[in-house]
């Protein structure tokens, strides 16, 4: 039996009671809902103990949740937003509750805000994706807060890197657009070739219909983003017009792509594009099979990096691109190659009026 020694408080400010387990002091208050008598945990130290009971009477939390897990919370959470948010935020939030693992089997409330920042500087991913996951973890603690778990968002002080002011342009080489043709019988390597040959978003592709594909005059009309982007018309290049016009034939959907596996039988999925964030998953996963690093946005700067130095009009190139001016295709899409950039420099004749 258990030998007990209560440190006496006022009455109604809880307990902190010493008893004979290995952490022997236990905090008992009385729960300012059910006015039942509940514990709030056992504690190596009678300082450990005090603080814990000072916190819960300068702030009083729910109890009955106090001890749930991040995981525990993070299934309450979802059930509480199906119905409320699209379908895509809450694929976006499965995404962020993988990134947090080392998180998944503390006790909610007892997580610090130096082992959520841990967890997002330890992720291998770029500052938007940091950012996303900050925000995850933001979104999280609020619900937190509105179950009277807790009452500080510790999230709120996660700190994220700067990001480079000169944006890094990773473009496709001609010997990666080719090991892509020589694995064209991969799933998604199609897609991606497409992607690259028309320098359109992942959000374009994804949403292109038939409709808007002619296959007659070799042209995709539109895209999204900006207004000269929604009305644009893209080439469809001699290279990848096979592979187009085979899609068009063969796509059971309304739209140029889809996902090969599906089963039509039923109609479920009849009519509806890819889902983006799926499509995103293969992208990485085909290209990591091939041993590639790249994102989805590269190619788009592969297209504009080739078109420039093929010494096309700058006028076409923001055409086909979509975007609004120049400016932009130069700052964030354009990679000079090395070669070129050394021969010009050769060129310039700086010790001319020396001899």
């Amino acid at each position: 039996m258990e030998e007990m020694k209560r440190i006496k408080n006022a009455n109604g400010t809880g307990s902190v009671t010493k008893t004979t387990k290995r952490k022997p002091y236990r905090v008992r208050v009385t729960d300012w809902r059910t006015k039942k008598r509940v514990s709030l945990g056992y504690y190596e130290t009678r300082k450990q103990a005090m603080e814990v009971l000072n916190e819960y009477l300068y702030n009083p939390y729910d109890v009955e949740n106090s001890t749930m897990t991040f995981k525990g919370l993070y299934r309450l959470f979802i059930e509480n937003q199906k119905g409320l948010v699209a379908v895509g935020t809450i694929k976006g939030y499965e995404n962020s509750f993988k990134r947090c693992k080392p998180l998944h089997s503390l006790i909610f409330r007892e997580i610090k805000s130096p082992q959520m920042q841990d967890t997002v500087n330890n992720l291998d991913c770029s500052v938007a994706t940091k950012k996303i996951t900050k925000n995850f973890l933001t979104v999280l603690s609020n619900y937190a807060m509105e179950l009277e778990i807790m009452t500080v968002n510790r999230a709120k002080f996660i700190r994220l890197p700067k990001e480079s002011s000169k944006r890094q342009k990773n473009v496709f080489t001609g010997y990666e657009i080719q090991k892509l043709w020589n694995n064209i019988g991969i799933q998604w390597v199609d897609y991606i070739l497409i992607m690259i040959y028309t320098g359109m978003r992942i959000g374009e592709i994804t949403e292109l219909k038939k409709e808007n594909v002619d296959l007659l005059r070799r042209i995709i009309n539109g895209g999204n983003k900006t207004e000269k982007g929604r009305h644009r018309q893209i080439p469809i290049h001699k290279d990848i017009f096979q592979l187009v016009k085979g899609l068009y034939e063969s796509s059971p959907t309304e739209y140029l792509l889809y996902n090969k596996k599906w089963v039509f039988e039923k109609k479920k999925k009849e009519n509806k594009p890819i889902r983006t964030n799926y499509f995103r998953e293969k992208f990485y996963k085909t290209l990591e099979e091939l041993e590639m690093n790249h994102k989805p946005h590269d190619c788009r700067k592969t297209l504009a990096t080739f078109m420039n130095n093929q010494k096309i009009n700058s006028v076409v190139i923001t055409d086909i691109l979509g975007h609004e001016d120049i400016s932009t295709t130069n700052e964030y899409y354009i990679q000079s190659d090395i070669e070129e950039l050394t021969v010009s420099m050769d060129n310039i004749k700086f010790l001319n009026d020396v001899n």
